[in-house]
């Protein structure tokens, strides 16, 4: 089987000779047999000469499971330091996270997982040097809930230096890949969860080997076959016992359903498997046609014809233009609208069929007309076609005048600026005052509003989902009665982004999934009672 992995690695051009890569391994069967591949391969480079692998591994206790979930932190710590692996060990609160990005527990271990990958992947450095040593990273609970290093040491998170051996100091760049456990069962049952939700022919194509810096080393493994190898090679793994209850859709997809397909045709799960790769082929052709579809279709209203700029954004908007998108292939129709909506969006995520067979319908009815899309997208029949444009972020309400000390503010907008910019390509580090802040723009859910504390307004204290009620933040910092009917509140809904000239939520903090920030800044901050100096 190792042949097979190696064989697959280099055919999908997971890994370069000289790489870098960290490994999720939970303790289970799939990621205890893909650390060990890849440090045979490891091991092999090394010994050969040919190129050179470094691994680290993550694993993410969730705090589910009891003493369940302690064993599977100590048997990955047991085989790191028996395979000389560096590890990276975080503790979430899984159940506390779910309620608090309001999704499953299982969609919320997921995220978890994700961001530990991609946390440890921005920390460490690129620099090819023996015993390099990473020191003062702060790993307290508020930003990395409690992370535990084996056999590595951390390096400033904001200069990011490593210090090598012989003394030599160099930037850091990052980790070249994170290798995921997927198996091709795991794609069967994604082509099968699709397919009972709901999707079009990029759905059916299961689960890419790559995808950017993510690799997929056993996708074209079966789970029986991993099992089997290492039972064969003499390595345990743990089991989670959670795997055989039936409350999540994959599961039951896996304990019951594939098993009956396996009744059929006991290569029920290959042939799913090579019909997604099949699929995946025949969409990247699909996919540049709709592309090229897309830029004929697409008009883009030049800024000097606008009225005025959207104060969220200062965007653009986009105009679809009927007469082009009626000479485009029927069966690409509806993909054009997607991939314009997504645009228009700036997300992907949550934009479904309903809202393009809206934007279908739009097409065909009077002038005027307008319709509401996800993440504050306003869609409008216009002469010609359809336009596409954000509605305003941000929202203010008006405020007791007396509210704000002596100054006589009608419009709280005007004490506040407001900016929406791409993620700068490599940032790390960002700068930040106290009366300037950059929020995740991605995951506000709501219209922000500028305002005073309202009944049930909460604030995120830390990253590992924990919340506060504003009016004990206010108790526990002190701050006055009267003090508190004055401090401005930046809200998303209930949820607190930031008590000016206190505290920012850690639910908006930027992380490495950003990839648009919202800055805002409080432009009366001198005379607010603190002083607006770089807290960076």
């Amino acid at each position: 089987m190792y042949q097979r992995v190696k064989a697959y690695v280099e055919e999908q051009h997971m890994l370069e000779k000289k790489d870098r890569v960290i490994v999720g391994v939970s303790g289970g069967a799939d990621s205890v047999c893909l650390l060990f591949v890849l440090t045979k391969l490891r091991d092999e480079r090394q010994k050969s000469g040919d190129g050179t692998l470094e691994i680290t591994a993550v694993h993410v206790h969730h705090g589910l499971r009891g003493d369940s979930a302690d064993a599977d932190e100590r048997y990955v710590r047991k085989i790191c330091d028996a395979w000389n692996v560096p590890l990276v060990v975080y503790h979430k609160n899984i159940r506390e996270l779910a309620k608090c990005w309001n999704m499953s527990e299982e969609e919320a271990g997921r995220k978890a997982r994700r961001e530990a990958f991609l946390e440890v992947r921005k920390q460490y450095s690129d620099v090819s040097c023996d015993n390099a040593q990473y020191s003062d990273v702060p790993c307290d609970n508020a930003q990395y809930s409690d992370v535990s290093c084996d056999n590595v040491q951390y390096g400033d998170i904001q200069s990011r230096h490593v210090e090598c051996a012989d003394g030599r100091q160099e930037s850091a760049q990052g980790f070249g890949k994170i290798a995921l456990a997927h198996h091709r069962n795991d794609e069967a049952e994604t082509v099968l969860f699709h397919l009972c939700r709901g999707t079009d022919v990029r759905g059916l194509g299961g689960i890419a080997p790559v995808s950017g810096f993510w690799i997929r080393p056993l996708l074209n493994i079966g789970r029986n076959e991993i099992e089997s190898y290492l039972e064969k090679v003499g390595i345990s793994y743990c089991t989670d016992e959670t795997n055989a209850e039936n409350v999540y859709a994959r599961n039951k997809l896996r304990n019951q359903v594939i098993p009956q397909l396996e009744e059929i045709n006991e290569q029920a799960v290959w042939h799913i498997s090579r019909t997604a790769q099949s699929v995946r082929e025949l969409w990247s052709y699909v996919d540049m046609q709709i592309e090229e579809y897309k830029k004929k279709v697409l008009q883009i209203e030049p800024q000097s014809c606008r009225k005025e700029t959207n104060l969220a954004t200062g965007a653009i908007s986009l105009i679809l233009n009927k007469t082009e998108y009626d000479k485009v292939p029927v069966p690409l129709k509806s993909y054009v609208i997607h991939r314009i909506i997504c645009e228009a969006a700036g997300h992907e995520k949550d934009i479904s069929a309903v809202h393009v067979q809206a934007v279908e319908e739009l097409l065909n009815r009077q002038v005027g007309r307008k319709i509401d899309l996800p993440y504050a997208v306003a869609a409008s029949r216009i002469y010609g076609g359809v336009k596409f444009e954000k509605k305003p972020v941000i929202s203010t309400k008006m405020i007791d005048p007396n509210h704000l000390n002596d100054e006589n503010i009608e419009n709280p907008e005007a004490l506040f600026q407001f900016r929406i910019f791409e993620r700068p390509p490599g940032m790390k580090a960002f700068p930040e005052k106290t009366y300037t802040k950059w929020f995740d723009y991605d995951i506000i859910n709501n219209t922000v509003e500028i305002r005073h504390r309202q009944a049930g307004d909460v604030l995120a204290i830390n990253k590992n989902g924990g919340t506060q009620r504003l009016k004990k933040y206010f108790i526990n910092e002190k701050i006055s009665q009267e003090e508190r009917e004055k401090v401005w509140l930046v809200a998303d809904g209930h949820d607190i982004m930031w008590v000016v000239g206190h505290r920012q939520s850690q639910r908006y903090q930027i992380t490495e999934s950003t990839k648009k920030i919202l800055e805002i800044h409080f432009c009366k901050g001198e005379n607010y009672g603190r002083d607006s100096k770089s807290i960076s």
